[in-house]
């Protein structure tokens, strides 16, 4: 009999936890599009005539879509699981980074994802983004056009002078905003911490001690803290200068120190 019970209540268990996880809603998502829409078309100088592939990153939730196509308009979808934070909370920063088809070693680092519609981040031909043995590189440009909405523009550099390295460090300036190094190991980068007082284009350029520009870019900035990510997975251990710039006119220098 005890036995007989026992498997009722066995079974009773089992069909409430079933019932349960038919009844429990789907974890909300929501979706993040990104259009590909170059400036210059085919046979026009500038135009990029590569594949790109664009990651997503949001806190430790990673998306890669199908690689955009060297054509006008074309556009993939991200779906990211939604995140809640407490009121008055950051909510997770956005990265994005690039690879190219043409040749497949050229890549960028992370960078930020403007949140505000109209605001951009710009990536420059940075040593990772350049083909010295073809003398050419590639720049893209990043803008927010609407709610979870994204426009990349992808431009090709023929430089004919390309040397790795180059770039200079000038002084501290005087006075500047609040910032701050902060390391972020989960991402494997760093972010500079950068309080504004009012809307403004940041620069960013990240330099060796051999003088050696290692990662630049240019994003918009809203008042208050801004969290831009400093990317140096790829570079050896020791210690970089971070110089910033802003539209305001303030610049500055930072020390960054990355463990081997």
């Amino acid at each position: 009999m005890k036995k007989i019970l026992f498997l009722l209540f066995f079974v009773l268990i089992c069909e409430n936890q079933l019932n349960a996880q038919k009844n429990t809603a789907p974890a909300p998502t929501y979706n993040i599009t990104v259009t590909r829409n170059d400036i210059f078309g085919e046979n026009v100088p500038g135009h990029a005539h590569t594949d790109v592939k664009f990651d997503i990153k949001i806190g430790s939730n990673e998306r890669v879509a199908t690689p955009f196509p060297p054509d006008i308009s074309t556009f993939r979808t991200y779906n990211f699981p939604v995140t809640f934070t407490l009121p008055g909370g950051t909510p997770p920063i956005r990265y994005g980074k690039v690879s190219f088809s043409n040749p497949s070693t050229l890549y960028s680092g992370y960078y930020p994802l403007p949140t505000a519609i109209g605001d951009h981040t710009t990536i420059p031909s940075e040593p990772t983004m350049i083909y010295y043995p073809g003398q050419f590189g590639y720049g893209v440009d990043i803008t927010c056009t609407g709610p979870n909405q994204y426009l990349i523009g992808v431009t090709r550099f023929e430089c004919y002078i390309c040397v790795p390295g180059g770039g200079t460090v000038s002084k501290q300036a005087a006075s500047q905003p609040k910032t701050a190094i902060v390391s972020n190991p989960d991402m494997g980068i760093s972010e500079l911490y950068y309080t504004a007082a009012d809307r403004e284009t940041v620069s960013i350029r990240v330099i060796d001690l051999n003088g050696k520009t290692v990662r630049a870019y240019t994003t918009d900035v809203r008042a208050g803290q801004n969290k831009l990510p400093i990317d140096l997975q790829n570079h050896p251990g020791g210690t970089y200068l971070v110089k910033w710039s802003s539209s305001t006119g303030a610049n500055g220098t930072l020390k960054m120190v990355k463990n081997k």
